[in-house]
């Protein structure tokens, strides 16, 4: 049974958790107010998954202070939407799901699930009709790469060592895929013939890194999207 830290600083919030997760398979081993994650990690040792609030305001530095506590331990926001940029930069601060407000309890609970077995859950899309024609996609070379090497069979870590980076590289480039192509999973990815309908993009013309987006957003808050 996978074990849950609820992080909070709303105290009702927590409870609705608790009663949400009751009975869920999945083991309420503690909650706190973010002040207070570490000591609990200290008594209570790592969980497999941290639900955080941060519909009050938590910003980069406590997220990161968080990861730092718990490495190894994924990490769930309950948050309204965010801005894409956001995303990206929470993936490197051990988040693997964003679950929002708006969610159903069954939605709630499914996406931690999946989280715990190892899944990215970023939101809930709806299944889109695999036998619709896309229109053509551009890809970077390296993002095309990463679907070649998806088809191939090859897991994350395999795809991280064939490329020369990280497990967790690889799967921010694979959450991006899944937003440009409007894919929900590596099945829908890599799936027959889908190379077919995408197309290289030129290099970049003055070397801009990729990961430029994510930079230029350290020490921003953590907080809702303005719809």
């Amino acid at each position: 049974m996978s074990k849950v830290f609820l992080v909070s600083e709303q105290p009702v919030l927590l409870r609705g958790f608790e009663h949400v997760l009751a009975g869920s398979g999945l083991e309420v081993a503690a909650s706190c107010p973010p002040s207070e994650f570490a000591p609990t990690i200290r008594e209570h040792g790592d969980p497999d998954l941290v639900l955080v609030d941060i519909t009050g305001g938590l910003t980069f530095v406590n997220l990161r202070e968080m990861h730092e506590c718990a490495p190894v331990c994924a990490m769930v926001l309950w948050a309204d939407t965010l801005p894409l940029e956001l995303v990206f930069k929470t993936l490197e601060l051990g988040v693997r799901g964003i679950v929002q407000r708006s969610s159903l309890p069954e939605q709630f609970v499914d996406a931690l699930r999946r989280v715990s077995s190892g899944e990215l859950q970023i939101g809930f899309g709806s299944p889109r009709d695999m036998s619709q024609p896309r229109r053509r996609k551009a890809l970077t070379p390296r993002e095309h790469e990463i679907v070649t090497l998806l088809r191939q069979g090859l897991r994350n870590k395999q795809i991280a060592s064939a490329m020369n980076i990280t497990e967790g590289t690889v799967k921010i480039y694979l959450f991006r895929l899944f937003h440009k192509l409007g894919v929900r999973n590596r099945f829908e990815l890599a799936r027959c013939g889908i190379l077919d309908q995408l197309q290289l993009s030129p290099p970049p013309a003055t070397g801009t890194n990729e990961q430029q987006g994510i930079s230029s957003l350290m020490g921003t808050m953590v907080t809702p999207a303005a719809s």
